[in-house]
């Protein structure tokens, strides 16, 4: 089992190709949270999860992987319609 400073280690030296499905993961995965608990979150739970997509999103641009990441931002399974938001 590996321990957390050798784990932090590889990611400090990893190729932003093998950090690329990480990132884009937890990309979706913020903004399936956003969506399936938009109802459920007050205005600062909602400001938080959109910083959190936001510094997502922008890790994406500093690995270069800005085209995917604007691709999964515009995956309407990912994100609320703006008809969903105007019934809240």
């Amino acid at each position: 089992m590996k321990d957390l400073s050798s784990t932090i280690e590889e990611i400090a030296h990893a190729k932003p190709e093998q950090l690329r499905d990480g990132y884009l993961n937890r990309l979706r995965r913020l903004l399936r949270l956003r969506r399936d608990h938009f109802e459920e979150l007050n205005e600062q739970g909602l400001r938080l999860l959109d910083r959190s997509i936001f510094a997502a999103y922008c890790d994406c641009l500093d690995i270069g992987q800005g085209d995917a990441a604007k691709s999964v931002l515009k995956d309407v399974r990912l994100t609320l319609s703006l008809s969903q938001a105007a019934k809240g």
